[in-house]
């Protein structure tokens, strides 16, 4: 890899608007990695639907590897007052929950501006409320050459 390439964001997956399903950890599936390892390098939601009452939300990977733990992607995030144009992401520390802005800008990965490393397996949605629809993008870079993410 060329060093022109490390400085994009790599290859953008959209999963179009869609509203809020409750969903149980592992959580609503969202996208795929198959075919090796990835490096995510953002990941952002964009409300188009107002939330309009309680929701906590947050990211997991369940992995494709038999006895593979569910991993933490992000801890939950009450998104109740989130509106048209508003943002999510995710800061990339596990620990730490998934950041909001009204209206405004966000800083994607700031905890973890070189990526998370993630296995194959199916990166889900967790909700508690099944209110707010939202538009997701996701970022990522190949670490095996035949890797992808792609939208469930």
């Amino acid at each position: 890899m060329a060093w022109w390439d490390e400085l994009s964001l790599g290859i953008k997956v959209t999963k179009d608007a869609a509203a809020i399903a409750i969903d149980p950890s592992p959580g609503e599936p969202f996208f795929t990695v198959a075919g090796g390892y990835v490096r995510l390098t953002g990941l952002l939601g964009y409300c188009t639907v107002a939330v309009g009452g309680g929701n906590n939300c947050q990211f997991t990977l369940e992995p494709d590897a038999v006895g593979g733990a569910i991993t933490v992607l992000s801890t939950a995030l009450d998104i109740t007052a989130s509106t048209e144009g508003d943002l999510l992401t995710i800061t990339g520390d596990p620990g730490v929950a998934m950041v909001g802005g009204h209206v405004a800008r966000q800083q994607m990965m700031a905890a973890n501006p070189a990526g998370v490393v993630l296995g194959p397996g199916v990166i889900g949605f967790i909700a508690d409320a099944a209110l707010g629809t939202f538009r997701w993008l996701l970022w990522y870079k190949p670490i095996d050459d035949v890797a992808t993410v792609t939208v469930i």
